[in-house]
């Protein structure tokens, strides 16, 4: 168990890492943009690839942000209940969110694997093959299922189950 966890925090941290280089890319992408514009001019593959960029932004930070507990998240109900009954709510939301969760990853191998198959392409200049940036928004959606898989199982073991010192516990294993 403690192997899963491990190897899952070291996954979701490479998602997150994997999210922020696009996060930059995305940036230059809108520069880049920005700049031939002041130019009189327009380059169409940047409005494509920010999009794609920005939905795998979305997706590969998701499981990360469960990781480190910064979701956004209704907590009135939570804070009047006692300790234990706030346990098994937080248990019986993170099954539910699983469940959720494994149906956009069903959703999403269905569109990957139609847009492999069928070689869709891009309507735009560029004609890039759809399943790419299907596959990494993919990606952070089986990533976000691990990281609630494995707050679950926290969770129900009374381990720590959210801490913003995880990377900082992570390096210090490394080395």
């Amino acid at each position: 168990m403690i192997q899963f966890l491990t190897l899952n925090d070291r996954l979701s941290r490479f998602a997150e890492t994997c999210a922020v280089v696009l996060i930059f890319g995305y940036c230059a992408l809108m520069l880049t943009e920005v700049v031939a514009r002041s130019q009189a001019s327009s380059l169409s593959f940047t409005w494509e690839f920010s999009q794609y960029a920005m939905a795998a932004i979305f997706a590969l930070a998701s499981g990360p942000a469960i990781r480190a507990g910064v979701h956004v998240r209704i907590s009135l109900l939570s804070e009047i209940l006692p300790m234990g009954a706030r346990k098994w709510l937080d248990v019986l939301a993170n099954i539910v969110a699983l469940a959720i969760v494994a149906l956009i990853v069903s959703a999403l191998w269905t569109k990957v694997s139609t847009s492999f198959e069928r070689n869709i392409l891009a309507t735009s200049v560029t004609k890039s093959p759809l399943w790419i940036p299907q596959a990494v928004v993919l990606w952070g959606f089986v990533q976000l299922w691990l990281d609630l898989l494995a707050r679950l199982i926290r969770r129900a073991t009374d381990r720590p189950y959210e801490w913003r010192k995880a990377d900082a516990d992570l390096d210090s294993a490394d080395v």
